[in-house]
């Protein structure tokens, strides 16, 4: 297979990705909206540490089937070995099933005790019992969701991230409203995962259309004990990755749960949820970027691997940072339009918190995915340790110090650490590399574009949502027109971007406008600065 054609494949996965995830996300928006404002922010606080330990739970119980799974669909398929597929699907379905009762259970008995000693609120024991219902239904959704991204079916995947935000937009509001609180909030986000998850798991299950006509082959013990333990020997190091990563996003909230009061908690995890504007695009460009370098073979195939991890640092550098810069330029407009003023806190962390995402130039988004794509999970593992060897010490003492900002320097610290640690393994022992001028193009054009917006940020008396939209015009014509300047954008991006892009209809219009703007330029600048 051509790098061209696995280029455009992942480019179509990663539209239909971006588009599930920006409708789930604006759908989760606006059911963070409603329970954030219905429960003030010591009750939305509350809610975010009923889920601290069955998030990890959760986590714990996967057992790095899912990324396994995601890998194996990509690379059976591209052999034809559907049989073999199949098997493995059924198998990690009746595994994961056993494992989601199971920690589900143990959660759930253990509840009252965890809520005492690792939250420092034994009055909410009830509810991280409850909280503990969605482990199983979160692990068959992220089992079967892997399952749609490794089988090109992405579409699917997107469709059971909209149907999970959509049943918690309706359910958790009203029954907060009826009188149930915190614990109606919690029941509503359970009913999201359970509809998904059953939805997810039946077509995976029983679709020929999804498993594209693979014989049904019905595994006999030992063949599932085989299936189990092939995804295993490569899910486990990732397995532990993603475990620490979840230990930290949710160490994070034990941290708090020590040095913060609940409104705190609340103001820090509505700044985290803008997050999620900036993840439409980094996560689903990451999620289809593991398939796509699991097509090519480290040994055989290095220079086009090379290529692709240059052009995917690059062009997630150029999509994510300018929009993290703008996200921490709007923060006050965007907290005050969303969550009211109640929040008032929430704006100054988003701003810290957003820097995170200016590590996409280094590779933060892609290092990760070329890793497991390309097998080496071990090497994932390293940079998962790595940023939790910074984080575990320096998180309470930050906390402790300076509060939440202090929290979140210690995570973008955290992050950096291992991001660099990362690159290096990838530079030096897989020859992979990084054009730092190119990022560093795209961090001046993303800075700069920001000038023209503070006038409106300091000095406007408009309502907050039109400061906001206002101001996002503003700054996406000044990013398009100075990315030229800084070659952030260059003739060779446009040439290979455009019949990649070209593949995805819906976005050809407002594509060609904008390289033709892109063009346009690239002509007036190499016009002045050639010989006369």
């Amino acid at each position: 297979m051509e790098l061209t054609k696995i280029a455009e494949e992942s480019a179509r996965g990663s539209f239909s990705l971006i588009v599930g995830t920006a409708a789930s996300t604006v759908i989760s928006a606006v059911a963070v909206i409603f329970i954030a404002r219905l429960l003030g922010p010591s009750g939305y606080g509350l809610y975010t540490l009923a889920f601290v330990v069955p998030t990890l739970f959760a986590a714990i119980a996967d057992f790095g089937l899912s990324p396994a799974l995601n890998r194996y669909a990509a690379s059976l398929r591209s052999q034809r070995k559907y049989s073999k597929l199949a098997d493995m699907i059924r198998s990690g379905f009746i595994f994961e099933l056993a494992a989601g009762a199971t920690v589900c259970l143990l959660a759930f008995a253990l509840s009252g005790q965890l809520a005492a000693f690792a939250l420092q609120r034994q009055d909410i024991g009830q509810l991280v019992g409850l909280a503990s219902v969605m482990i199983i239904f979160q692990v068959l959704f992220t089992f079967s969701s892997a399952a749609f991204v490794g089988l090109d079916r992405m579409g699917l995947s997107a469709i059971m991230m909209v149907l999970r935000d959509a049943t918690r937009a309706i359910i958790s509001p009203l029954l907060i409203v009826v009188g149930f609180g915190v614990a109606g909030a919690i029941g509503g986000q359970i009913a999201g995962w359970t509809l998904a998850s059953v939805l997810g798991v039946t077509i995976l299950l029983t679709s020929r259309q999804t498993l594209r006509e693979m014989p049904s082959v019905v595994n006999h013990e030992k063949g599932m004990s085989a299936d189990i333990e092939t995804m295993m020997r490569y899910g486990v190091p990732l397995y532990i990755g993603a475990l620490v990563t979840a230990m930290i996003t949710q160490y994070q909230n034990i941290v708090l749960a020590f040095f913060a009061s609940n409104a705190e908690i609340g103001n820090y995890v509505a700044a985290v949820n803008f997050g999620a504007l900036i993840g439409i695009l980094a996560t689903p460009v990451a999620t289809a970027l593991f398939p796509a370098f699991s097509k090519l073979d480290l040994q055989t195939r290095r220079e086009e691997l090379q290529r692709m991890f240059d052009y995917s640092v690059k062009y997630t550098t150029l999509l994510i940072i300018p929009v993290a810069v703008l996200v921490a330029a709007l923060s006050r407009d965007l907290v005050r339009a969303v969550f009211g003023t109640a929040y008032s806190s929430a704006a100054t962390f988003l701003a810290i918190y957003v820097a995170t995402f200016l590590l996409t130039g280094i590779g933060s988004q892609v290092i990760g995915a070329f890793l497991n794509g390309v097998g080496r999970t071990k090497e994932t593992l390293k940079i998962a340790l790595v940023q939790l060897a910074v984080f575990l010490p320096a998180a309470p003492v930050a906390a402790w110090l300076y509060g939440v900002p202090g929290l979140i320097v210690a995570l973008i610290l955290s992050s950096l650490v291992s991001t660099a640690f990362g690159l290096r393994l990838a530079t030096r022992k897989y020859m992979m590399h990084v054009h730092l001028k190119d990022t560093a193009g795209s961090l001046a054009a993303a800075l700069l574009s920001a000038a023209p917006v503070l006038p409106l940020i300091y000095y406007s008396r408009l309502p907050a949502f039109a400061n906001v939209f206002l101001g996002a015009f503003i700054y996406l014509a000044a990013y398009l027109t100075l990315a030229p300047v800084f070659k952030a954008v260059k003739r060779t991006d446009l040439e290979i971007l455009a019949p990649i892009l070209n593949q995805i209809r819906i976005l050809r219009p407002a594509t060609a406008m904008i390289f033709a703007y892109e063009a346009r330029l690239l002509n007036m600048l190499e016009r002045n600065i050639s010989p006369t």
